[in-house]
């Protein structure tokens, strides 16, 4: 009776792997016709992706795309033109309309010693065989894809797995860095069901190992696991759940690294392949490959790929991908390539390459790439290429600015932009420290600084005569530098200052349009002169104490300039005059 189910289940097994071939061919088994003599590989792999209407990809630094390479192959199957391309070095896995190329130059052998039932569990040990070297191997991975567990084989290539409730055949997967992949399947001997197996593999492009080389990865990712990660490189398998105590406590094993769950959950903290819904943490989340959802820690976050959603954290989130969603943490975040969106932190955001959205944190906002939209901080916000759009912040820095500044200090290497601060310099821009006399001050002191079309001015004033009130002024305004010819320039300003003339409890207020003309002597040294146009307002504080201290220095030094006297309004107008050096 034994016997009979086996014949069946084999006879089954056989039939099933032949009709599901029937309607899902691989790529691999495309028929295709290559004609090359003495052409580098690169152009000929490019020629099949244009025949074939799919993406090769490899690690450059493993495949000879410069090397002359001859073939002569017709209505060959793509494999079969790849073995003879490749010299049989490399082994292929589809995904996704890409053919992905593995260096696998040597050989593995499965050794099965045991396949029996020992309580609830199904038992399968033996060991892995180098076949060129007729070695045992260290380290290699050996996993049940229906199971979805894994070990690694000892010092002596030994391996045991114990599977519980396999209700189908068993394939053990073998898995090494630098040896193809082999699979060996063989019934359990616990039940056999009929029926057509489903596959939730997939395999993806890229190198993942980013995230175990980080100092959190080497910190809270064992060497087993990570000797795991490098074997099974891209492959992915498809959970509903997956749960986690720490890292190497999971409901996976090792085999954590490569799964994708809908949800997780990780009560301490877990590594896991990627998250597509919802995944939590009480400290930590560390996820090798790609994150769609909204995930949540008390303490960081960090993945390997790419995030589209949310990260939410209470120290850290760190992405070595791009960044499509919400970042926010109370510390720090990272973006190792791109950003689409919002992020917020507590002190510091940081992107490698372009960003475009939102950056908000209390200290310090960086990206190294272009960025376009909105920086804020407290203190520092730098753009290191082209900045689309505006920062706000003490001191802020753009290579190139092709938007606005608002800062205490705005620097930037291009003239391009606007730059609304205290001190604004840029490449090619205006500079200059003027020293002036006017009206009412005998010096004024002024440092301009922007571009042409706007510079902004910082100024001080002083008169002290031994025949009249002292005087001290301070004030800001704004200019435009407007070439007339070679050495001639004119700069229109507006400006408001503040004099103090001995007493606080007044408001002595100067709005001041001037349009003085620069004429330039040489380099650095520049002649100015011209009318301005005053409106002067002094008020009392406290309207209701009596007016101990009524200067009348203003209207002494203006009143043969008046035109707008006081009838009471505290507002007094006049035309005045200013003369000076314009330096640099």
């Amino acid at each position: 009776m034994n016997s009979k189910i086996t014949l069946i289940s084999v006879l089954f097994l056989l039939l099933s792997g032949i009709f599901s071939g029937a309607h899902a061919q691989s790529m691999l088994d495309t028929p295709m016709s290559v004609q090359a003599d003495k052409k580098p590989l690169g152009s000929i792999l490019g020629v099949m992706e244009q025949k074939g209407n799919f993406r090769f990809a490899y690690y450059s630094k493993l495949v000879a795309k410069d090397s002359l390479v001859s073939i002569h192959a017709d209505e060959s199957t793509i494999k079969e033109v790849l073995d003879q391309l490749l010299k049989n070095r490399y082994e292929y896995k589809e995904s996704k309309g890409f053919i992905i190329l593995r260096y696998a130059p040597l050989e593995l052998a499965l050794v099965l010693e045991k396949n029996s039932v020992v309580g609830d569990y199904q038992v399968v040990n033996g060991y892995i065989m180098d076949v060129q070297a007729n070695k045992r191997i260290e380290n290699a991975s050996v996993y049940e894809r229906n199971a979805l567990q894994s070990t690694l084989t000892d010092k002596e290539g030994f391996f045991e797995l114990k599977l519980k409730n396999i209700p189908q055949s068993i394939e053990l997967t073998v898995v090494k860095e630098n040896y193809k992949t082999i699979t060996t399947i063989f019934l359990s001997e616990i039940k056999i069901q009929m029926g057509a197996r489903k596959s939730n593999e997939d395999y993806l492009d890229g190198d993942f190992s980013a995230v175990e080389r980080s100092g959190i990865g080497r910190f809270f990712i064992s060497s087993r696991q990570k000797i795991q990660s490098l074997n099974l490189g891209g492959l992915i398998s498809e959970v509903p759940v997956q749960a986690s105590l720490i890292p190497s406590l999971s409901t996976r094993g090792m085999m954590n690294s490569q799964i994708n769950s809908s949800f997780s959950l990780n009560l301490l903290g877990g590594y896991t392949g990627g998250v597509r819904g919802l995944e939590m943490a009480g400290l930590y989340n560390i996820n090798r490959m790609n994150v769609h959802a909204l995930q949540m820690a008390g303490l960081f976050n960090t993945v390997g790929g790419s995030v589209k959603g949310v990260q939410l954290a209470g120290i850290y989130n760190n992405v070595f991908g791009d960044l499509n969603g919400l970042q926010m943490s109370g510390i720090h975040n990272s973006v190792k390539g791109s950003q689409i969106g919002l992020q917020m932190s507590g002190i510091y955001n940081h992107v490698q390459m372009d960003a475009k959205g939102i950056q908000m944190a209390a200290i310090y906002n960086n990206v190294n790439g272009t960025q376009n939209g909105l920086q804020i901080s407290g203190i520092y916000n730098a753009g290191h290429q082209k900045v689309r759009g505006m920062q706000i912040a003490a001191l802020n820095y753009a290579k190139e600015l092709d938007g606005v500044q608002i800062g205490l200090v705005n620097i930037t290497g291009s003239p391009s932009g606007y730059s609304f601060g205290l001190l604004n310099f840029k490449k090619d821009g205006y500079q200059k420290f003027s020293v002036t006399r006017n009206e009412i001050s005998d010096i004024n002191l002024a440092i301009k600084t922007g571009d042409n079309k706007l510079y902004i001015i910082l100024m001080a004033g002083k008169s002290e005569r031994s025949d009249e009130e002292k005087l001290t002024s301070f004030g800001f305004g704004l200019g435009k530098n407007i070439p007339l010819a070679n050495r001639l320039n004119y700069n229109p300003e507006i400006s408001i200052q503040y004099l103090y003339l001995g007493n606080w409890d007044r408001y002595n207020f100067v709005y001041k349009f001037d349009s003085p003309f620069t004429f330039r002597i040489f380099k650095g040294v520049a002649l100015s002169a011209g009318p301005s146009f005053n409106l002067y307002c002094s008020e009392r504080r406290d309207k209701n104490s009596p007016d101990i201290n009524n200067s009348t220095f203003v209207e002494n030094r203006t009143k043969r300039y008046n035109v707008i006297r006081d009838n009471g309004n505290a507002i007094t107008g006049w035309v005045g005059w200013s003369f000076g050096l314009t330096l640099f």
